[in-house]
């Protein structure tokens, strides 16, 4: 620091602005498997058929921290509604027999391009209610 006068100045000449450094990498954020799109719910259109454009949030299927990251790397993800994202009857975070529901139906079309193998060694879960697992 300098002194001129009764006024302090700083000398910033040795300090480096912008910071020199890696910058974080984006992720990339996969589109839902699921062909879901913010402001209509999936579930609402799925069994209510009610495409109405509403207030939605982004809910990962697969939950846990581990499982959220593969969830969006792999788009299983769907955008809900109030109603069917919340700890309500009918929300995903509310009722385990909705979650798991949801989990059958992500899981059916994840396994439209993958093996049932795959599904099993990454999400270590069958969902699929009729079917049995040997994994």
């Amino acid at each position: 620091m300098h002194q001129k006068g009764n006024q302090l100045s700083i000398d910033y000449s040795d300090m480096a602005f912008p910071k020199p450094g890696k910058r974080k990498k984006k992720k990339s954020h996969k589109k839902s498997i699921m062909y879901s799109q913010k402001g209509i719910c999936y579930l609402c259109a799925k069994k209510e058929k009610n495409y109405q454009r509403q207030e939605t949030h982004e809910h990962h299927v697969m939950f846990g921290s581990s499982q959220r990251t593969d969830s969006e790397a792999e788009g299983l993800k769907v955008y809900l509604c109030l109603r069917h994202h919340g700890t309500g009857r009918e929300g995903v975070h509310g009722s385990r027999a909705a979650r798991e529901e949801l989990c059958e139906m992500i899981q059916t079309e994840y396994e439209q391009t993958h093996t049932r193998k795959e599904w099993m060694d990454r999400f270590k879960k069958n969902y699929k209610e009729d079917e049995t697992c040997e994994y």
